[in-house]
């Protein structure tokens, strides 16, 4: 009886020893697995991220260089445009200038008009002149609280702007080509090629003076009684960013 309980007790204690050591073996195993996972996740990681950033500049001398000086690059721009904002002509001494950023521009009306973030709450009203530091940009068309559209002057329907080259004055047009031009109606050479074009300040739409562009272009027209002009703006409107809003000072 004896011998069967000292039995009993040492079997017992083998299986309590045994179930100890398959229990530390498998938490060993477990810690090992993980750990081994963990570390072919982490080289699978490192290698995607590898390949995504660091081999496309690997064979560059200097990533940082480049990417830095894109960056530092338009900044200076921005600020560079900022500042030429505040340099126009002193014909418009009896304006305020309302800066203002472009917010938004449909593609489909890309040449037609832009959306600025300067609206009633600024003080701006519809038929205000818009400009950038080298010429006139457009007109505002409509005015919401914090917003407006801008005409553009390359949109289709901008015809029969009154401006003076020198001491004539004359009609600014946009052809069936997209051009703006200037029909002269003689054949006079009195007109010539960089020639500046300025709004005439004859109509209430824009004040006296302000350049619109040059005359990039000198054709003798298809009756051969007078000349056709053509019309180059002296900035990239495809690229607007900032703009001026002028409002009359109260006096």
């Amino acid at each position: 009886m004896r011998k069967k309980r000292k039995k009993y007790k040492y079997n017992r204690h083998l299986d309590l020893r045994y179930k100890i050591i398959m229990g530390m073996a498998i938490i060993v195993l477990g810690i090992v697995l993980l750990s081994f996972s963990f570390n072919s996740k982490y080289l699978y990681v490192e290698k995607v991220l590898n390949s995504l950033f660091y081999y496309p500049f690997s064979n560059l001398k200097n990533d940082q260089d480049i990417i830095g000086q894109n960056i530092n690059d338009e900044l200076e721009k921005e600020i560079e445009d900022l500042k030429k904002l505040t340099k126009i002509s002193q014909v418009l001494s009896e304006f305020e200038k309302v800066n203002a950023v472009v917010v938004s521009r449909d593609v489909s009306y890309w040449l037609d008009e832009i959306i600025i973030n300067c609206g009633s709450k600024q003080g701006l009203k519809e038929g205000m002149a818009v400009v950038t530091n080298n010429g006139l940009v457009g007109y505002i068309k409509e005015v919401y609280e914090t917003s407006s559209r801008v005409t553009l002057i390359t949109n289709s329907s901008y015809n029969n702007t009154s401006v003076r080259i020198g001491n004539k004055y004359l009609v600014l047009e946009y052809d069936q080509n997209n051009d703006l031009i200037i029909n002269q109606l003689d054949n006079t050479n009195t007109i010539k090629e960089k020639d500046v074009v300025y709004t005439s300040g004859l109509t209430d739409k824009f004040p006296a003076g302000l350049t619109i562009g040059y005359i990039s272009k000198i054709e003798d027209n298809i009756y051969g009684n007078g000349k056709k002009l053509y019309v180059s703006l002296y900035y990239d409107i495809n690229s607007l960013r900032y703009v001026s809003v002028l409002k009359r000072k109260i006096k």
